[in-house]
């Protein structure tokens, strides 16, 4: 009996803190994936003029660089030479992406289902794709823990909520 109690009190507990509406209608978030083919994921990483962040996500400092993750779009570069004061500098496009490492002028970048490897020359501000390890990581979560369903050849790059 104690066993039954327990369990409709923590059955409970979970049901409140489900969101509900103003009048106590479940709410169920839905997501649609982001699609894009290979080839469009492959060609997808640009060097772009710097640009407002939308949603940050990681920070990584090296040397006197700073990068800001925009979770999914790709990477602000910042000049941090002077912590008080970063100044923006570049935009790494790279859909899908939200991490990377750095050693030396060799930056990794987690896009999407790809490990991609890239040299940046800070001297030069060449940027410059070397090689591209396919599938490494599993295609895109949903915020709310699914997964969708893709064809061959499609990467699913984020998610978007259906209202």
């Amino acid at each position: 009996m104690k066993k039954i109690v327990l369990l409709l009190l923590v059955s409970f507990l979970f049901i409140s803190c489900w969101p509900t509406t103003e009048n106590g209608d479940f709410i169920r978030q839905e997501y649609r994936p982001v699609i894009i083919s290979r080839s469009t994921l492959e060609s997808s990483i640009v060097f772009q003029n710097a640009q407002p962040i939308v949603k940050s996500g990681k920070i990584y400092i090296k040397d006197d660089l700073m990068f800001i993750n925009d979770v999914n779009k790709g990477f602000h570069v910042y000049d941090y030479a002077d912590p008080t004061k970063p100044v923006r500098l570049h935009f790494i496009k790279a859909p899908g992406a939200t991490d990377l490492a750095i050693k030396g002028n060799t930056v990794y970048i987690n896009q999407a289902v790809d490990l991609v490897t890239a040299t940046f020359n800070p001297t030069t501000k060449i940027f410059t794709v070397t090689n591209r390890n396919k599938n490494v990581f599993p295609q895109k979560q949903a915020p709310n823990g699914l997964y969708g369903y893709t064809k061959e050849n499609e990467i699913i790059i984020d998610w978007t909520l259906i209202k």
